[in-house]
């Protein structure tokens, strides 16, 4: 009777470790997308990242920019600590891989992608100073990629176009 339990105990604990883990297809995402005139943003951040939870807190919960998310883009964001993977360019990686193969292994990381789940453009860290506040530097970002503008000039010429 001890056994049964120890088993019941087990396939319970292992089938509720494998429904948390989820399967990330930036290629499907990117497409549809894509298919949707948006783009795919993908945020990168891991367990105990204090820099992470302030790109969540603030930034990316910040009003304005969870509008311009909402109408302009589909967000997905990967946990590198989980036991989630991603799809990307038809292969399987686990989450840690995925962000190593990328090049972008320093959390955060805002990864945009195009139709064809290619990196565009890649926010690294969390950056907020008084000349120009975090939440302030993704609403430019955001407005770059959904303006297309990154087909025709790299980001600090935009920027220092608007400022």
């Amino acid at each position: 009777m001890q056994r049964f339990f120890f088993i019941v105990l087990f396939s319970i604990f292992l089938s509720t470790s494998l429904l948390k883990a989820r399967v990330i297809n930036i290629d499907a995402l990117a497409f549809n997308a894509a298919t949707n005139n948006k783009h795919l943003i993908l945020f990168l951040h891991k367990t105990n990242c204090g820099y992470c939870e302030n790109m969540k807190a603030f930034t990316l919960e910040d009003k304005k920019i969870k509008q311009k998310i909402k109408h302009s883009f589909f967000y997905e964001h990967l946990n590198v600590y989980t036991k989630d993977s991603v799809i990307w360019h038809s292969k399987h990686y686990k989450a840690k891989e995925f962000a190593i193969k990328t090049g972008y292994d320093f959390y955060p990381t805002t990864l945009f992608f195009d139709k064809n789940g290619n990196i565009i453009f890649a926010e690294v860290g969390y950056r907020d100073n008084k000349a120009m506040p975090n939440e302030k530097r993704f609403l430019y970002i955001l407005d770059f990629i959904d303006s297309k503008s990154y087909k025709t000039i790299d980001y600090e010429e935009y920027l220092f176009s608007k400022e």
